[in-house]
């Protein structure tokens, strides 16, 4: 170590050194930058750019990989050329990167992913100095403090900017302003970097770049090591959803009022951590680090399943913040039990590897919650099993990390066998069991839990005002709901007629199905499984068949119509009406089940069920004042 000048110093500040407080403020305005981005990317990608769910899971996939495998190399290549010289090269990579953000247009996704490549380079080239650097000026005793500082920087800097994007760019069509202001605060960093930062070691200029990069060799050839590592990218699957999926699906599913945007929800979970960060981090402090793990885990899993099983944007938002707490006693638990079991002389070798747990698991989580979301929740509107799914691999991530603990302790007592053995809840056999029959529990309450209204705002188009609408109100008109019963696997027409002398100038229109499954003979004895509706619409003079869609669908008009020549400069314009045939599909109709079958109660069946068809559109209508 170069710098722990502890001694003499008083105060909470005075315990840690200059170095340390210098790379915080770097990692402050880094993560600040990349969150900014990420706040607004996924729903970016969907709603501006015309990209696909699957796709975009795909895209995170192969930003994590960069992001979190890079770290291996630029660790040891700072061993080599100094941690300085890596922090600037990287900070001059993620100018380029972000401002290329900036300048991607809709239908440029090889450009979009381009961009994210090198954004990717040089967040990964970034991310192991900070942590190696916290290791190399703090004491062992400091270090679970240390790194909940650290984790609370991240966060801060993951707040303050997606809170700014909200207040300031939080409507779509200005999303990609938040890469220019990415631009600017990496530039601040390059200032902060080439003016006050020094190395925190000496880097050894005769090692070669080969051998620097092998350095990382003896790590992966640590069993336990790379088991735990393993282990742990259960824990990233599961926070993969925070960043790739839950901003479009509180806007797919509304989960939150009108006013609240998207960059604010980025806003909830680092807004926890700093509130109850410190207060969390000084609890847990004496505690155990693979202990404050498992804890995390346990807490994380817990508030997943609330963000998911719930209907309501107030426990939507607790949900969030209880992950956000459990992540926070999680990841700085994980960094300060790997600084304790790494030889000394490779601390930054195996904080680097941390990131080849963070990497797998986030890349694999979003590349397969892509699929997941796609078909769970967009094509059956049925997204608490999605999310329910993503809480049952935590909960195989906590009985692997049991057994972890207890292989662990069983290690220790044969070398050292007047060791105290820790006998605790996390070494128990029963806590195993416990946790894997949840799995079933969780799995078969998000299937009764039944299918929730999707909002597909993908078919919508922004329309631009004409020049002769100046004086027109844009009016919204509802229909009288169309309302009908279908039996089970079976389709009803309904034909809605928007007649062009009653509806001229027309700017959108919108289905909406809805229904409601009947209420069990006996909530004590039965459980009446989900129904299934969905909708296919055929627009006036045209062949093609429009879906299936679940829940709610709506339709942009454009300003010519080549039947009556009508054109932007000409009021009326015909466009969009006509004969639209709805066919109503009704799937599978849930049965009436018996909780416990075990008194020889009979499934009740279900063969159809009631549903309402809601429809509404918005013309232009001339201002009469």
């Amino acid at each position: 170590m170069l710098e722990v000048e502890n001694e003499g110093n008083k105060g909470f500040f005075g315990q840690f050194s200059r170095t340390f407080w210098i790379v915080n403020s770097l990692e402050l305005f880094e993560r600040g930058a990349y969150y900014g981005t990420m706040s607004i990317m996924s729903v970016h990608a969907v709603y501006n750019l015309g990209i696909s769910y699957s796709t975009v899971g795909v895209i995170y996939a192969m930003l994590i990989i960069l992001l979190y495998f890079i770290p291996l190399i630029s660790a040891s290549l700072a061993e080599k050329y100094g941690y300085r010289n890596v922090l600037l090269t990287s900070f001059l990579i993620l100018v380029i990167g972000y401002f290329l953000l900036f300048m991607v247009q809709p239908g440029q996704l090889t450009f979009f992913i381009f961009s994210l490549i090198i954004v990717g380079i040089g967040a990964g080239a970034f991310k192991p100095i900070i942590s190696a650097s916290i290791a190399h000026v703090t004491l062992e005793q400091q270090r679970n403090l240390a790194y909940s500082i650290y984790y609370w920087m991240i966060n801060l800097g993951a707040f303050l900017l997606p809170l700014s994007v909200g207040l300031f760019l939080g409507t779509e069509s200005l999303f990609h302003f938040v890469f220019l202001v990415s631009t600017v605060l990496i530039g601040i960093n390059i200032a902060i970097s080439f003016f006050l930062f020094k190395d925190p070691v000496k880097s050894q200029k005769l090692l070669s770049v080969g051998k620097a990069i092998k350095r990382i060799v003896p790590a992966l050839k640590d069993k336990k090591f790379v088991v735990l590592l393993l282990i742990y990218s259960g824990f990233w699957f599961m926070f993969a959803i925070n960043h790739a999926f839950l901003p479009v699906y509180m806007v797919d599913f509304k989960r939150m009022p009108s006013w609240f945007l998207v960059p604010f929800l980025a806003t909830i979970n680092p807004g926890t951590i700093i509130l109850v960060g410190p207060f969390l981090g000084k609890l847990v402090e004496k505690y155990k680090s693979l202990n404050m793990v498992m804890l995390g885990i346990v807490i994380f899993s817990i508030g997943l399943m609330i963000v998911g099983l719930s209907n309501s944007p107030y426990i939507f938002a607790i949900g969030i913040i209880i992950f956000s707490m459990g992540e926070f006693i999680t990841h700085p638990g994980f960094i300060a039990y790997v600084s304790k079991i790494a030889p000394k002389k490779m601390v930054a070798i195996y904080m680097a590897c941390i990131f080849i747990a963070t990497g797998l698991g986030n890349a694999v989580g979003g590349f397969i919650q892509g699929f997941w979301y796609q078909y769970f929740a967009v094509d059956n509107s049925m997204p608490k099993i999605f999310f329910a799914l993503i809480a049952v691999v935590g909960m195989l991530t906590l009985v692997c990390f049991i057994l972890y603990n207890r292989w662990i302790i069983r290690d220790l007592l044969i070398k050292e066998p007047n060791t105290e053995a820790d006998t605790g809840i996390w070494t128990k056999p029963i806590t195993v069991a416990v946790v894997l029959l949840f799995i079933p529990i969780t799995i078969y309450g998000a299937y009764l839990g039944g299918t929730n209204v999707f909002y597909d705002r993908g078919e919508e188009e922004e329309v631009a005002v004409p020049k002769w609408a100046v004086d027109y109100d844009q009016v919204t008109v509802e229909l009288s709901p169309i309302q009908g019963y279908s039996d089970e696997n079976s389709d009803m027409e309904e034909k809605i007629t928007l007649s062009p002398n009653d509806v001229q100038n027309l700017i959108s229109l919108e289905f909406s199905l809805s229904w409601v499954d009947e209420e069990p003979v006996n909530d004590y004895i039965y459980d009446n499984l989900p129904d299934t509706f969905s909708f296919t619409v055929q627009p006036p003079g045209n062949d093609t068949v429009l879906g299936p869609f679940q829940g709610s669908t709506g339709f942009a008009y454009g300003f010519y119509d080549p039947v009556s020549g009508s054109t932007p400069d000409q009021d009326p314009y015909l466009n969009g009406t006509g004969d639209y045939i709805v066919t109503i599909q009704c799937g599978e109709c849930g049965n009436q089940v018996p909780r416990v079958n075990l008194l020889g109660f009979r499934e009740e069946e279900d063969t159809g069920n009631d549903w309402t068809l809601d429809v509404k559109y918005k013309h232009y209508v001339k201002n009469e004042a």
